[in-house]
C-alpha cells in the first residue's frame, strides 16, 4: 500500500518540479537569485524559452521536428521590429509577427507531408534557407536598431515592480496548453498520430492534416516567444535567434516528451524549460563559458533519446498496441 502511494506521487513531473526546487534554493543561498533584479531577470528571460518549448513539445508528440524553430523566431522578430519602427503599436506588429511564425512552420509541416520528406530534414534546410534569406534580401542582414518604446514597453514592463508583462504572457499560454492537451479533441490527434499513425487513422483521424496544423499552431507559438524574446531590447537581430531550437527540444525531452512521439506532458515540459534555464544560470555563476552550456544541451538530447529509445526497444509492442481514444477527426 505505502509503495503504491509513494508511485502514485512519485511521478516525472514531480521529480522534475523538486529538481527545480532545489536548483532555486542553490541559486537564493549562493547568489543574487532572490533579490528583486534576480528574480525579474529570471521571469523576462524564461518566458520565451517556455512558450517556444510548448510550441516544439507539440510538434514533437506527432512524431516531428523543427530545426528551424531558431531562424522562424528571427522572422517573427524582423517582422516587429520593421512595423514597430513604422510607428505601429504592438496591437498591429505583434499579431503580423505571429502570423509570419504560423506560416512558416506550416510551411515546413506541408512540405514534409506532402512531399513525404522526414521533418528532420526539411527543417533543417529551411533554417539554412532562412539565414541565406537575412543575409540576402534583409536590409543590413535584419539588423533594426534606435527602436522606440511602442516596442520596448511591453518586453520590459512590469507589474507592481517585479513580475514582467511577458511572463504573465507565457504563465497564460502554459495554463492554456496544459487544458488544451488534457480536455481539447485535437490533442488527442496529436497523441495519436505521434503514438501510432496507423492506429490514428483507422480511429478517423488525418494524420497529415494534424501535422500540418500541429506545425501552424507551433508556428503561432514561436510567434508569441519572439514578441517576448525581442520586445525586451530596442534593436532587433534577426540571427541572434539561432540555435534557439536546440535549447526548446532540450527542454521538451527533459520534460519527459519522447523524442518518438506519441507520449509526455506539457506540464512537463514547461518544468524542463525553466530547469534547462536553471542549469544555464548555475553553471554561468560557477563560471563556466557558453561553448559548456552547448555541450550540456547536447548531452540532454543524446541520454534523453538514448533512455527512449531503450524503453521503446524494451517494450515494443506497448506504443504498437496502444488504444487511440476515440474517433476523433483531425
Amino acid at each position: 500500500m505505502k509503495t503504491s502511494k509513494l508511485s502514485k506521487y512519485a511521478t516525472r513531473e514531480a521529480v522534475l518540479a523538486l529538481i527545480v526546487a532545489l536548483f532555486l534554493i542553490f541559486l537564493f543561498i549562493f547568489t543574487n537569485f532572490d533579490s528583486v533584479s534576480g528574480l525579474f531577470s529570471f521571469m523576462l528571460d524564461v518566458a520565451p524559452m517556455i512558450v517556444g518549448t510548448i510550441g516544439m513539445s507539440l510538434v514533437i508528440l506527432t512524431g516531428n521536428i523543427d530545426i528551424s524553430a531558431g531562424t522562424i523566431l528571427g522572422f517573427v522578430g524582423y517582422t516587429a521590429g520593421v512595423l514597430a519602427k513604422m510607428g505601429h503599436s504592438i496591437v498591429v506588429f505583434a499579431p503580423c509577427a505571429i502570423v509570419v511564425g504560423a506560416l512558416l512552420a506550416g510551411l515546413n509541416g506541408l512540405i514534409s507531408v506532402k512531399l513525404k520528406v522526414p521533418s528532420i530534414v526539411v527543417t533543417l534546410a529551411m533554417a539554412k534557407v532562412h539565414l541565406g534569406f537575412y543575409a540576402t534580401f534583409l536590409p543590413n542582414a535584419g539588423w533594426i536598431e534606435n527602436l522606440h518604446d511602442n516596442f520596448t514597453w511591453f518586453g520590459l514592463g512590469r507589474v507592481s515592480g517585479l513580475v514582467p508583462y511577458v511572463f504573465i504572457v507565457a504563465a497564460i499560454v502554459a495554463v492554456f496548453f496544459v487544458a488544451f492537451m488534457k480536455y481539447a479533441p485535437f490533442s488527442k490527434a496529436i497523441y495519436a498520430t505521434g503514438g501510432h499513425r496507423q492506429a490514428a487513422i483507422y480511429a478517423g483521424i488525418n494524420p497529415d492534416m494534424t501535422v500540418i496544423k500541429t506545425y501552424l499552431i507551433e508556428g503561432a507559438l514561436l510567434g508569441v516567444a519572439g514578441i517576448l524574446l525581442f520586445t525586451r531590447s530596442n534593436e532587433v537581430m534577426p540571427s541572434v535567434s539561432y540555435g534557439r531550437e536546440m535549447i526548446f527540444i532540450a527542454a521538451s525531452v527533459v520534460g519527459g516528451i519522447s523524442i518518438l512521439g506519441g507520449s509526455g506532458k506539457i506540464i512537463g515540459a514547461i518544468l524542463g524549460a525553466i530547469l534547462v534555464y536553471l542549469m544555464q544560470v548555475t553553471m554561468i555563476y560557477l563560471g563556466y563559458q557558453d561553448y559548456y552550456q552547448y555541450a550540456l544541451q547536447g548531452g540532454i538530447i543524446l541520454i534523453a533519446v538514448f533512455l527512449t529509445v531503450t524503453k521503446f526497444e524494451r517494450h515494443p509492442k506497448k506504443q504498437a498496441d496502444a488504444p487511440v481514444e476515440g474517433g476523433i477527426a483531425a
